[in-house]
């Protein structure tokens, strides 16, 4: 069997994709209480790579200040990634928050069964 290399999406089609899987995530209806935890897990690493994403995107608009984005107003493109940096640390702080929960949703799981549906 032949090996499968990678598959790198562009940008826009991820963005679009993690549009989606959130847009799925808030229409869900209801949760098992077992599947708290690993669904408090996943949303914890999401945050953590999309502050990592946002991050890097400020990094590229400081950087783009002496290139590309020379004939901008640099006013408004050290607005811009400020606004990332910002971004990237509100959801940090979120992921923070959340992780902290982890204990507390097995407990919740241990006193109301692992099948309960919330």
């Amino acid at each position: 069997m032949p090996e499968l290399e990678p598959t790198v999406l562009p940008i826009t089609v991820a963005a679009s994709h993690l549009r989606a899987c959130a847009a799925e995530l808030d229409g869900a209806q209801g949760t098992e209480l077992g599947d708290l935890t690993a669904v408090i897990g996943d949303l914890v690493a999401g945050q953590r790579m999309l502050s990592s994403a946002l991050n890097r995107l400020a990094e590229q608009v400081d950087a783009g200040q002496e290139g590309v984005l020379a004939a901008a107003p640099p006013s408004q493109v050290q607005a811009m990634a400020q606004v990332l940096h910002a971004a990237a640390g509100a959801f940090g702080y979120s992921a923070d928050a959340l992780c902290e929960s982890e204990p507390l949703a097995r407990v919740l799981a241990e006193f109301g069964g692992p099948n309960t549906r919330l």
